[in-house]
Formats: structure tokens, C-alpha cells, sequence
């Protein structure tokens, strides 16, 4: 048996510094969530999905309640989970009236497992419409959107909604979508997120949070012989969908020795001078990323070419969990370099 571990973020973009202890806190919280479920003998994607809940709950965050409204002013939700072990992914995107999107996502993923009837192939992604009638079928909560609508995401609504350009809207958004990693007493690996979008979005939109490879990335399919990788992005989730950044990163730290300069250097290599991001000028990313290696050393990273990347992490061993904010540095502009920080961990075998 091992120690587990959970991070989690609530966003790279732009954080009012009024707001750093409102972020660390919450960031605090659903670390604890996640860790009350691995002491209780649960797995890495049950954990993710209770730290996830967490964030989705609180109107400070872009996910769940609180979400960033579309041009009609409605809540429309994507979330999606990875399982390490299986390689499964849930997803599930343009969700309305669902209260708790990563609820939907965790519920697809782990129903794949299930045989159906005549050869039937589950779903692993479902969008609007049938992504609801699953979520009630399910026994989810079933809300009416306005109950979604935070006091803060109306305000943005009406403020940003006389804005039209679409860059000065992507600059000034926190983009505060939230995700989580973390690594069980079996070794394996999970990885979630979840987001209401970007402020305005249109109608139907779904962005990286829901999309395989894009949102989410996990793999401890052989953690004995080789490194284990869980990550989830956040930012602007067209860049994001354009690169499948979660997946570059995993399979790129996965043979990386250093992972610190690993993920420096996939951020570098395949967003910030991806050529599918040629012609975007301001490249808005970041990621969270749980490296173990096969002797039980693990490396929490986080890496954003964003002004700040809020942060949060615990090991099931303690007392307390910690919160961050990581700031891009002053004199580096922002969506031009990638500002990595990270802390290291043993897991006792």
C-alpha cells in the first residue's frame, strides 16, 4: 500500500489579488474532499470527483454553479474525467440544468465497463439534450439554469456582453475553469475538469473540459514498469482543443527524466509554438500535472503562460493542505513564455 496524493487548480488567467485567500481557501477544501475519499479506501477517480464537486459548488470558480453564461445567459456545462488505470474517459459538454457536471462525466466513464445488451457500445461523451436525459436517468440533481446563475456571473454577463471584441474578452476573463489530479494507495491515477466556458460563448459550444486528450489526461496503466502521468489544462479552450495539450504533455513526460523541464518544454514546444496556434497572438494556457516515476517519487507540477494559476495539493499523510497563486513574472508578457513551479513527494510502499 501507498500514501496517496491530490492536487487541484481553480485557473490560470487573471486573479484579482482581493481574491487570493478566497482561492487558496477554497483550493483547501476540495483537496480535503478528495483526500477524506482516498483515507476511506477510494480510488484516484473517485477522489477527482470529490474535489471537483467541491469547486463546481462555490460561485468563485468557472464551473457549475457560477459558470460564465452564454450569449442567451445561460449556464451551459462541460466536465470530463480520466481513469489511469482503465484508460477510460467520461465526458460530457453543453450540459444544462445538470447541478454538478463531473457527476455526469465520472457516471459515463465508469458505466463503459458495463456490458449492453447486443453488442450496444456505451457512450463515452454526450452533449446538450442527451447529455441531460442521462444525468436524470442517472438520479443526478436536476436544477432550472437560473439556479446556476451567480450574482458575479451576471454582473460579467451584462458588463462584457457591450465588449465586442472577442480578444478583449479572452484577456479579461479569469478563465477560472477548475480540475484536479491525483495518484491512490494502489499507485493509479486520475485526472478532472470541469468549466462553464468562456465569458459569451455561443450557444452549443463545448470547450477542452470536455474533450478526450484536450481537458484530461491520465495513465498508470503499468505503473510498475513505467512512469505514471495525470493532467488537466485550463485556459482558453480553443488553443487547448487545437493542440490536445493534456495529451502532448503526458505522453511527453512520460519518458522525460526531469519533469520539471519537461513540462516547461512541451508547454513551449506544443502551445506556445504549436503551428496550429500560428496566427493567435495571445496564447492562453495552463496545466496541472502529477509525475510518479516506478520508486514511488512523485512531482506535483504546474506550468501557465497566463498572469496567475490558482493552486492547491495534500498527501493523505497531512495535517493540512496547501494553497497557492503562481504568478507569471512582471517583466515577462503574458502569453509568451511559461512560468513552471512544482513540489516533489515520496509515496512509502
Amino acid at each position: 500500500m501507498t500514501d496517496g496524493f491530490i492536487a487541484v487548480h481553480c485557473g490560470a488567467g487573471h486573479h484579482k489579488s482581493k481574491f487570493y485567500k478566497k482561492y487558496n481557501k477554497l483550493s483547501k477544501l476540495a483537496c480535503r474532499a478528495g483526500v477524506d475519499v482516498l483515507k476511506q479506501g477510494g480510488t484516484a477517480v473517485q477522489a477527482v470527483k470529490a474535489a471537483v464537486l467541491i469547486l463546481e459548488n462555490d460561485p468563485l470558480t468557472n464551473a457549475g454553479f457560477g459558470s460564465n453564461l452564454t450569449t442567451k445567459g445561460q449556464v451551459e456545462g462541460d466536465a470530463a474525467i480520466m481513469d489511469g488505470k482503465t484508460l477510460l474517459y467520461g465526458g460530457c459538454g453543453a450540459i444544462q440544468k445538470v447541478k454538478n457536471p463531473i457527476e455526469l462525466a465520472y457516471d459515463i466513464c465508469i458505466k463503459q465497463e458495463e456490458a449492453l445488451p447486443m453488442g450496444l457500445v456505451p457512450p463515452s461523451l454526450l452533449v446538450g439534450e442527451g447529455g441531460f436525459h442521462h444525468a436524470k436517468s442517472a438520479g443526478l440533481e436536476i436544477v432550472k439554469n437560473k439556479e446556476l446563475i451567480s450574482a458575479k456571473a451576471f454582473r460579467q454577463f451584462k458588463k462584457y456582453k457591450k465588449l465586442l471584441n472577442y480578444a478583449q474578452i479572452v484577456d479579461k476573463s479569469p478563465l477560472d475553469t477548475v480540475g484536479a489530479v491525483c495518484v491512490d494507495d494502489s499507485g493509479h491515477v486520475a485526472s478532472a475538469c470541469s468549466s462553464g466556458g468562456l465569458l459569451l460563448k455561443r450557444p452549443g459550444r463545448v470547450g477542452q473540459a470536455a474533450l478526450y486528450a484536450c481537458g484530461m489526461w491520465a495513465d498508470s496503466f503499468s505503473p510498475s514498469t513505467e512512469a505514471s502521468v495525470a493532467v488537466c489544462t485550463t485556459g482558453c479552450g480553443e488553443h487547448l482543443m487545437q493542440t490536445q495539450l493534456a495529451k502532448e504533455i503526458g505522453i511527453d513526460l512520460k519518458k522525460d527524466a526531469c519533469p520539471i523541464q519537461g513540462l516547461y518544454n512541451s508547454m513551449t514546444d506544443k502551445f506556445l509554438n504549436s503551428r496550429h496556434l500560428r496566427n493567435i497572438k495571445l496564447k492562453l494556457g495552463g496545466a496541472l500535472v502529477l509525475h510518479i516515476n516506478t520508486d514511488g517519487e512523485g512531482a506535483l507540477l504546474w506550468g501557465h503562460s497566463t498572469e496567475s494559476m490558482s493552486i492547491g495539493y495534500m498527501k493523505t499523510t497531512d495535517l493540512k493542505p496547501k494553497g497557492l497563486m503562481s504568478h507569471l513574472p512582471k517583466d515577462v508578457a503574458v502569453g509568451s513564455n511559461i512560468n513552471v513551479g512544482g513540489t516533489h513527494f515520496m509515496l512509502n510502499r
